[in-house]
């Protein structure tokens, strides 16, 4: 099977690109001194999301495997699993997976090394016994790459929400603080250490492994759904892209938690937004929530019950926002950070061409994800739940 066999898969991290096009395009990177190199994205930082985690626990093996395809498919050597360092659980998983992996002859001999992400304690990954960055590789030609067996290690995150962003996560793992980089040029062409890099987070790797196993035939047609706040039955749970949220939460999660009213509900990890019950119909897909304004993001839903006040939710994710910033962006340190004071009521509401403006400085001035994405929560609320910053 080729790389096209996966045209439909979107990458699962929250930003949807297709994933095929992705590796494609390292796979189409000469491969010259330093090699390519594959990185899991496993820090699973996105609030109101846990597939990853469960996945780690549940299914290692396959999460590698699609990694150690996707290495053999690009011309890769090297390859690393970025753990969420709450995830102490899945770090031992992980260790016993990359154990049998080796011993099966899937990976390279010292493959599972453990080693602490950049700017954090501990030793940056590369190392005198591990031969990056590219002026201390020998050279590989792109036969030799496909024939040399990956070796896949582990890096330790320092639990910033920001290393969610590929290009921050990139300079964590070079030893510098984690802020996200301008692109282009992207990682597919310039990654760890200057060397085309692919990176996908956990789910993508594991749908990658099932497609190309034969035995998924239609990709994209199912996500993983993270179900959890008020619901009866919360958990992950594999269903049909374009199931609609009452659908998933009264057929999988067993309905709202003691029968209670619904407030408000999360679609795809807390950077999606705050949505009213008449959205309950909206399919869980990026067409469908298009329309609703919003994306399906990470498949984190997050459902709260009343008396839990949509405002409160809203406030609270972007506090976190505020907190998690990196301050690289002006608009995003000091944007989310008035934003989380006037949507709380700590602060009196700006007129509306003042919020206007403010929210197109985030969206126009900021280098990542976080900063532009943001103003989606205000204006969420602006649309379904009128006035704000009165709880």
């Amino acid at each position: 099977m080729d790389i096209q066999c996966l045209e439909g898969l979107r990458g699962c991290g929250g930003a949807g690109f297709p994933v095929h096009l992705k590796w494609q395009a390292v796979a189409d990177e000469p491969t010259s001194v330093g090699g390519k190199v594959i990185v899991c994205n496993a820090d699973e930082g996105e609030p109101g999301t846990l597939k990853d985690g469960w996945l780690l626990k549940e299914q290692p093996r396959r999460v590698l495997l699609g990694m150690q395809r996707a290495a053999a498919m690009v011309g890769a050597v090297r390859a690393y699993v970025y753990l969420r360092p709450e995830y102490t659980e899945q770090l031992r998983f992980l260790q016993l997976a990359i154990n049998d992996l080796v011993e099966d002859g899937f990976l390279s001999l010292g493959s599972g090394a453990i080693w602490n992400g950049a700017g954090f304690p501990g030793r940056p990954v590369h190392r005198p016994d591990h031969p990056l960055p590219p002026q201390e590789m020998p050279r590989i030609t792109p036969a030799a790459a496909t024939e040399l067996p990956l070796r896949l290690d582990i890096v330790l995150g320092g639990g910033a929400y920001i290393c969610g962003e590929e290009t921050a996560l990139l300079e964590s793992m070079e030893g510098r603080r984690p802020q996200p980089r301008h692109k282009p040029p992207y990682p597919t062409k310039f990654g760890l250490w200057g060397l085309p890099t692919l990176m996908n987070n956990v789910e993508t790797f594991w749908w990658a492994e099932r497609i190309l196993s034969g035995e998924v035939e239609k990709p994209g047609s199912h996500r993983l759904f993270s179900l959890s706040g008020d619901v009866e039955r919360p958990g992950v749970y594999e269903a049909p892209v374009g199931i609609t949220a009452r659908d998933l939460i009264d057929s999988f999660g067993g309905g709202i938690l003691n029968r209670e009213q619904l407030s408000c509900w999360i679609p795809g990890g807390a950077a999606s937004g705050v949505l009213p019950p008449s959205c309950l119909d909206t399919p869980l897909s990026p067409e469908g929530l298009k329309e609703v304004g919003t994306s399906l993001g990470t498949a984190g839903v997050v459902v709260h019950a009343k008396p839990t006040s949509p405002i409160k939710v809203a406030a609270e994710i972007m506090e976190f926002f505020a907190d998690e910033s990196c301050s690289q962006c002006t608009p995003c340190r000091l944007g989310n950070r008035a934003f989380a004071e006037w949507v709380s009521g700590a602060q009196d509401w700006p007129t509306e061409d003042v919020t206007e403006r403010w929210l197109e400085a985030m969206e126009l001035g900021s280098i990542c994800g976080l900063g532009f994405t943001a103003p989606l929560i205000v204006r969420q609320l602006q649309r379904w739940f009128g006035e704000v910053g009165v709880q």
